[in-house]
């Protein structure tokens, strides 16, 4: 039967984990365990050494899920004999509209070592010449990283907290977890007189090994008190 309470309207809360994959134990970062009370919001603010909130977004939170098939014809028909899936990719969409260096590095899919702040790194190269002679307490500079020639792309997890099809006399929601994410295309962002600057960034999930039918991840709804 049709139900009104199952139409879904509503922005999510995005979280990056802290860690990347270029530190030990970064990656995939996992959930924290959930209990019957409070909002996942609630557990991943506690968990402040795993996971960070974006803070702001706009253009909503997008998830695609393309995959690709291989066609095999035959003579005796006009349409296709079979089908059979021949690539698979998982997108995820948003724009953060909060514009520290935090974001800025997670946008540009660089590494944590590549920030010079107390948290990330406090023994970079360029600590002397950054944030233009202030104190090396207060320096908080984003190095643009050219990279080198075969080098990995830098991995985080994700999860973003939306709503969920309402259930009578219960809070829920849905929680949505990518275990491996990358920024892998263009970003850009403008400084203008009349409007915020925001950045926009599309992440591609790969698949984790060893979790079976949740390769790319979960979604989870929850109903709690």
């Amino acid at each position: 039967m049709a139900s009104v309470s199952n139409i879904i309207v509503g922005a999510a809360k995005v979280y990056i984990s802290v860690k990347d994959s270029t530190q030990s134990g970064g990656q995939p970062q996992s959930m924290p365990t959930f209990g019957t009370t409070g909002s996942a919001t609630t557990y991943l603010d506690g968990q402040t050494t795993n996971w960070r909130d974006v803070g702001y977004t706009s253009e909503g939170f997008e998830i695609s899920y393309e995959p690709q098939y291989g066609e095999v014809e035959v003579d005796q028909l006009l349409d296709s004999a079979r089908i059979f899936k021949t690539q698979l990719r998982v997108m995820l969409r948003t724009s953060m509209n909060e514009g520290t260096l935090e974001n800025v590095r997670v946008a540009f899919g660089q590494g944590n070592a590549t920030q010079l702040n107390s948290v990330y790194n406090t023994s970079s190269t360029y600590a002397n010449a950054s944030a233009y002679g202030a104190s090396s307490t207060g320096n908080n500079a984003l190095g643009l990283a050219a990279g080198a020639l075969g080098e990995k792309p830098v991995e985080r997890s994700l999860v973003a907290v939306g709503p969920a099809p309402a259930v009578s006399g219960s809070n829920t929601e849905r929680v949505y977890l990518a275990r491996r994410v990358l920024s892998m295309e263009t970003v850009s962002h403008a400084l203008r007189r009349n409007e915020s600057t925001v950045y926009p960034v599309t992440f591609r999930c790969l698949p984790a090994d060893g979790y079976v039918n949740a390769e790319y991840g979960e979604i989870l709804d929850r109903v709690y008190s």
